[in-house]
């Protein structure tokens, strides 16, 4: 699996996990790429498997870039059962019960990042999966730093599947909207969430 999530990290992309895990069955010992997040030479990988019981199950990879740019192997952080079926869109949308998105996992794991609170290197980041309604084409994430709390920068990223990653630094807060697109027009679905590192 760490193969898999080097393979990810250096794409940049989630080598078409929305066919993957949306539309096809995940078949037991073939995990897939369900999203990936990188956030300057910091990157992170969920891949979603079936285990042997029928159940899915998700892994996360964690992985960060040299001075000279190659992603050092990722290592495991975390991983478990889902709890939902990915592979079905009225079971994903059964959990959502109207909701354009819902936190389905949340998890801290200490990470190398360079800039440790005592010059050691290591910091929590704290990490969130979400379920994505497949009324949903896009995720609008604005994150705010705590260098500058007042600005913020925003990203649309086109969902890949029915899980999005998103992982914060202490200090580091979220608002994240599930937004379908029009011919020529976005429509933002329900209220975003508001996610924050709890060290903030």
């Amino acid at each position: 699996m760490a193969d898999i999530a080097g393979t990810a990290l250096r794409s940049g992309a989630t080598l078409g996990a929305r066919t993957a895990v949306k539309r096809l069955p995940l078949d037991a010992g073939t995990p897939r790429v369900a999203d990936v997040w990188i956030s300057g030479d910091l990157g992170f990988v969920l891949l979603l498997h079936r285990r042997g019981d029928g159940l899915v199950a998700e892994e996360l990879y964690y992985s960060s870039r040299g001075e000279d740019g190659v992603w050092e192997r990722p290592e495991h952080l975390s991983g478990g059962i889902v709890g939902v079926e990915t592979t079905d869109p009225s079971a994903v949308e059964e959990v959502l019960a109207g909701a354009p998105m819902s936190v389905v996992a949340e998890s801290e794991s200490l990470v190398y990042t360079r800039s440790g609170p005592e010059g050691d290197g290591e910091e929590f980041v704290h990490v969130w999966e979400l379920l994505m309604s497949g009324e949903a084409d896009l995720v609008e994430i604005e994150r705010f730093s705590p260098a500058r709390p007042e600005t913020s920068a925003l990203s649309r990223r086109d969902l890949t599947g029915p899980l999005v990653l998103l992982v914060l630094l202490p200090g580091e807060r979220a608002r994240v909207q599930a937004v379908r697109r029009g011919n020529s027009s976005l429509t933002r679905l329900g209220a975003p969430l508001e996610l924050h590192h709890p060290e903030q």
